[in-house]
């Protein structure tokens, strides 16, 4: 009985020394493998499921580039050829009109001749600009006589007409089902397909884009305003050759613009010559010095060729020319981070931010600068912007995010991040990250005086920690924080076996032995647990962790000599722990009193600190 309230008296003193010394957790750098320190010195183990430090990815970019300014050049030769072919076609139904006449008089069906007057009368509303009537018209002809050819293509032009105005107001949603039809009552419609390869365009349905620009030119080959934004599809899809063929069209009918020498700096980048296209991107800042996105895409021929320092120069000439090009803010703060540059990351990130507050990945990207550089509370607020801002289904994310979490002590908040990551990629490092999450949200708990919370969180932890183990034999951290929270619940043969497999995959690892100290002390074998704080104290000379139980460990077996010696080792590193330790030795302890003390301050921990 004796023994047993001198181990309680020296648990507690040590929990008075860490009280003391250890007011908050301690900082520690993120990196694969991140040892949470508390009581123990270290107690659980985050693993990052890549690399803490993998790299960010750039923004998407082809190599050519579409500035708004083409694409409204683009949009106006468009525009201007599909009036002619219009006004075209207009003339050319009038010029039928005396033949399409006297056809009409023949016809003995009522109801036909009936649809052959509405369908006159369509057409001269269109003629005079009377749209919607018109349409109306020409569908109540189709009605009549759902063979009437002149009417479907009457309201094919109507439909042509009435979306173009749709387009030109801005309401593209409007204007695509309009246009849809318009090609189905009439496949010869090229203005129909051309618009529809405009509307596709300007929302980066490249695919959809493609396909209607092309059958425009199959109907009318002499649609030279196609060539180009046809050409420069081409080229950010890959397809090379008729990328090639169009441009040159382009040229020749003297439609092509700076995103021609773009496209063409991207195939030439593509085929692998580099110094050509940089070429190309040059010749465009010699006649456009404002032009950021020339600059931008050198920048990015060096950044892709590792070629770091040039590579900022030429982002920051981009950024000269143009402060606002978003893209380069990005990219320039990818380069930064890559290179451990995190507070100019950051900054670049804020830009990037301050011009397009809706990018996800630029908040994500923020969030993992803030979280190198240990502005936790910070990064959280990045994680969760990300989050709501669209980025809900990366596993990776939402580990990093549960990580910071529990580094700004919001661990139930952590567990439920881990959790959403463990679902989405149940992997062995994700069990054992929702098992660190649970293991630490429960000495919170314990802190607070939650006992039962606690216990069942403990239980989760074990049980996420468990499956760890099970999927992965070799997952040293895992066994180490399955050994820990056995350690918790008091189940300490258990906690043994964990950690002695844990130090098989990791020899020397001292977190473990620490553990394993503990494990043993709580099991009543002293002995064993003086070997094991001996040999953490002689592997790391300064730990005062171990010092400090094995001079406490010393007295609890009556060996006051060897508890005297450490305690003078320990002075010399750690007065304060010292000065407890000689509490120890001394008596000076008063049980009662040391349980008031700290009651508030620290976890009640099952075995003492390391």
């Amino acid at each position: 009985m004796t023994g047993q309230k001198s181990f309680r008296k020296s648990v507690l003193v040590g929990l008075i020394a860490f009280s003391l010394l250890l007011p908050g957790s301690l900082p520690v750098r993120a990196n694969d493998l991140v040892p949470s320190a508390d009581l123990t010195g270290g107690a659980s183990v985050f693993v990052f499921r890549g690399s803490s430090k993998r790299p960010q990815e750039r923004a998407a970019f082809s190599g050519g580039a579409r500035s708004a300014a083409g694409m409204a050049g683009n949009r106006a030769r468009l525009n201007s050829q599909a009036a002619a072919r219009r006004k075209s076609r207009a003339e050319l139904a009038k010029a039928r009109a005396t033949q399409l006449a006297r056809a009409r008089a023949r016809e003995r069906n009522r109801l036909a001749r009936q649809s052959n007057v509405l369908t006159a009368r369509g057409e001269k509303q269109l003629e005079e600009g009377t749209i919607d009537p018109a349409i109306n018209s020409f569908r109540e002809a189709i009605k009549l006589n759902a063979k009437n050819s002149e009417a479907k293509i009457g309201l094919s032009e109507g439909l042509t007409a009435k979306a173009t105005e749709q387009m030109a107001a801005g309401d593209d949603l409007a204007a695509l089902p309009l246009l849809e039809e318009a090609a189905l009552l009439d496949p010869q419609n090229q203005v129909a397909y051309l618009k529809l390869g405009e509307l596709h365009d300007t929302r980066n349905n490249n695919g959809e884009a493609i396909t209607n620009y092309a059958k425009a030119l199959e109907i009318d080959p002499e649609l030279t305003a196609v060539y180009l934004p046809l050409g420069l599809l081409y080229a950010e899809t890959g397809d090379d050759a008729r990328a090639d063929e169009m441009i040159a069209k382009a040229e020749t009918a003297g439609t092509a613009t700076t995103e021609a020498k773009f496209a063409r700096a991207a195939i030439l980048k593509r085929k692998g010559n580099e110094e050509e296209a940089m070429a190309l991107y040059r010749s465009v800042t010699v006649e456009e010095p404002n032009n950021g996105t020339a600059f931008y895409a050198i920048a990015r021929l060096h950044d892709e060729a590792g070629r770091g320092d040039q590579a900022v120069a030429a982002y920051q000439d981009a950024l000269k020319a143009e402060p606002t090009l978003s893209v380069a803010w990005f990219d320039l703060g990818v380069l930064q981070y890559n290179r451990g540059e995190y507070d100019e990351a950051a900054n670049s990130y804020l830009k990037v931010l301050d011009l397009d507050p809706a990018n996800a990945s630029a908040h994500a990207h923020l969030a993992s600068a803030y979280r190198q550089l240990e502005r936790f509370a910070d990064a959280n607020v990045q994680y969760r912007a990300a989050y709501e801002k669209g980025i809900t289904k990366d596993a990776e994310l939402l580990s990093e995010w549960g990580f910071c979490l529990g580094k700004t002590n919001e661990w139930d908040k952590a567990s439920a991040r881990l959790k959403s990551a463990e679902e989405l990629n149940p992997t062995a490092v994700d069990h054992n990250n929702v098992g660190w999450a649970y293991y630490n949200a429960a000495r919170y708990d314990k802190q607070n005086n939650k006992e039962d919370e606690a216990k069942q969180k403990l239980e989760l932890a074990r049980q996420s920690l468990q499956r760890a183990v099970e999927m992965d034999a070799n997952l040293h951290p895992a066994f180490m924080n399955l050994g820990a929270t056995n350690n918790e619940l008091g189940d300490f043969q258990a906690a043994t076996e964990a950690l002695n497999r844990a130090l098989s995959l990791q020899g020397d690892w001292v977190i473990a032995m620490n553990q394993l100290g503990r494990a043993y002390r709580g099991a009543g074998d002293l002995q064993n647990a003086i070997a094991q704080f001996s040999r953490v104290s002689t592997l790391d000379a300064n730990n005062v962790f171990g010092l400090y139980n094995l001079g406490e460990v010393y007295h609890l077996t009556g060996n006051k000599r060897e508890a005297r010696r450490v305690r003078d080792r320990l002075k010399r590193i750690d007065p304060v722990f010292s000065r407890k330790l000689e509490d120890v030795l001394s008596g000076k302890v008063v049980l009662d009193e040391a349980r008031r003390n700290i009651r508030n301050k620290v976890p009640r921990l099952p075995g003492i600190p390391f």
